[in-house]
């Protein structure tokens, strides 16, 4: 290879490490590297859960990689290469042991042994390239160990939003780039250096309509989560397949929802027949805890999760000790919640907590809008996950015959993925699905207009049943009156007559 040519790649290279490997600039950049630089010679690498042009680019890493090492046998790198050299190893480094990382994240029960041979590789690539690496004093090459588990996160992540966030229109593409940017920042490198534990704990807040895939999301996220290797252990300090606890906080009540979340101790409530730990206690230090529906929790039990988001301490139901909690929360909700604080029924300094890092679900009927045939694949991965992947192949084109044929052209799916997986269940068992069609929406005006042609109530009776109505939706004189902009006074004579 030229001199020009070896600049060339070191440059496109260091880019290409810190694109969003799921964002369009990283394609384009491959496909420009491929013109530029002709055909690869040697076949195309093996590698799994990579596009076809980026299997084409792996010959001409590895041609840039001896022509460096061969001139550096004989002379130094010039200065302004080292930078680029060193982003340049650690991108080849990691590719050649991807197809091993992906086995390690397919077997849920690796062990030692298989854990230490991906390090041993790791260790005899970071040698071999010693050259590449020269004066690079930073943590990724002095610590094998560090770059191990920095490798086994990048490879995890891409493999959990490779696999379950699918389709290639683009609103599901500006997801994915979200959901990347949500674990690693923009920043990659500077977070593998030093931003890693910090930012790993970073609350996220997943926001989108109901049944719109905010827990496949969440375990994404929560299942990428960088967890350091133990050398002499050969192990991991936690298990990344068990690394991941939701819990529904709509289908509980207030004290199941504290004793689920903080545990309690035996006595404190009635049937509390022993002790229990919470999710927050079992989740440890590497681990994540997903609040689901979060714009259902009542204002104590914000208050509660406000506290061990600010200073990571609470106490189980009953108990007078404080814990202390590490991991990463994860919360989601499909309410409004500007809504919700004006309403006063979320709290603003709780919203703010949650609110630093947030990604933002699209729905179906915007994923079909754009590329109306991720219909396809949209059914081909519910019935991967019902079904198998023989049952998949022979059930897909059925059910989407079926759905074109009885779901109307502009049909809305207001319930989004989760009434779509309804539908496909509909389909095998009848060979039918029936379209939920609702009444087009109404703004405030016009539902008022109704209500007042259905009703001979005078004003007096219309603002009386009006502050019940806040009252009773905000539970107190106070914020009812804030709500409704009026004195307290005036809300409880209205409630009160």
């Amino acid at each position: 290879m030229t001199r020009s040519q070896i600049e060339y790649v070191l440059t496109e290279i260091r880019q290409l490490t810190f694109d969003n490997p799921f964002g369009p600039e990283r394609a384009q950049r491959i496909e420009r590297m491929l013109k530029q630089l002709g055909t690869p010679n040697g076949e195309a690498h093996p590698l799994q859960l990579a596009s076809a042009n980026f299997r084409k680019l792996l010959p001409w890493i590895r041609s840039t990689e001896q022509a460096l090492l061969k001139q550096l046998a004989t002379r130094p790198l010039p200065e302004a290469w080292k930078d680029r050299a060193s982003c340049f190893a650690f991108f080849a480094l990691y590719h050649e042991v991807a197809n091993a990382l992906d086995q390690l994240i397919r077997n849920r029960a690796a062990d030692s042994h298989q854990n230490r041979q991906v390090y041993t590789k790791i260790q005899q690539g970071v040698a071999e390239r010693h050259r590449l690496i020269e004066g690079m004093t930073d943590r990724i090459w002095n610590q094998p160990e560090h770059l191990f588990a920095c490798f086994y996160q990048l490879r995890r992540a891409f493999h959990h939003i490779h696999h379950e966030i699918i389709g290639d229109s683009t609103p599901i593409q500006r997801l994915r780039m979200q959901v990347w940017e949500s674990v690693f920042t923009k920043d990659m490198m500077s977070y593998q250096q030093w931003m890693y534990e910090a930012v790993g704990r970073f609350p996220t807040l997943i926001l989108g309509p109901s049944g719109s895939g905010k827990e496949i999301v969440a375990r994404a996220i929560g299942l990428s989560r960088f967890i350091p290797y133990q050398v002499k252990a050969g192990t991991f300090e936690a298990s990344a397949p068990d690394s991941f606890h939701p819990v529904n906080l709509s289908a509980l009540s207030e004290t199941l929802i504290e004793s689920e979340l903080f545990g309690h101790r035996k006595g404190a409530f009635t049937g509390a027949n022993q002790d229990r730990a919470g999710l927050f206690a079992s989740a440890g230090a590497y681990g994540t805890v997903f609040l689901d529906e979060i714009g259902d929790v009542s204002e104590s039990t914000q208050v509660k999760l406000l506290r061990l988001l600010q200073s990571g301490e609470y106490q189980a139901v009953g108990d007078n000790q404080t814990q202390h909690y590490s991991g990463k929360i994860l919360a989601a909700t499909h309410k409004d919640l500007h809504a919700e604080m004006q309403a006063g029924r979320f709290r603003e300094d709780f919203f703010y907590r949650l609110c630093g890092d947030q990604v933002q679900t699209v729905s179906l009927n915007e994923i079909l809008k754009d590329r109306p045939e991720e219909l396809d694949n949209s059914v081909h991965y519910i019935c991967r996950k019902l079904f198998g992947t023989d049952g998949a192949e022979q059930l897909s084109p059925r059910i989407v015959s079926t759905l074109q044929s009885q779901v109307p052209v502009d049909y809305d799916w207001p319930g989004n993925f989760r009434e779509l997986e309804q539908a496909v269940r509909n389909i095998v068992v009848r060979n039918e699905y029936q379209a939920v069609r609702r009444p087009p929406s109404q703004s405030p005006t016009q539902q008022i207009s109704q209500a007042y042609q259905r009703s001979s109530m005078t004003m007096a009776e219309w603002m009386q049943a009006y502050a019940k109505q806040a009252y009773q939706q905000l539970g107190s004189y106070k914020k009812a009156a804030e709500r409704l902009q009026v004195d307290q006074r005036t809300i409880k004579k209205w409630v009160d007559s």
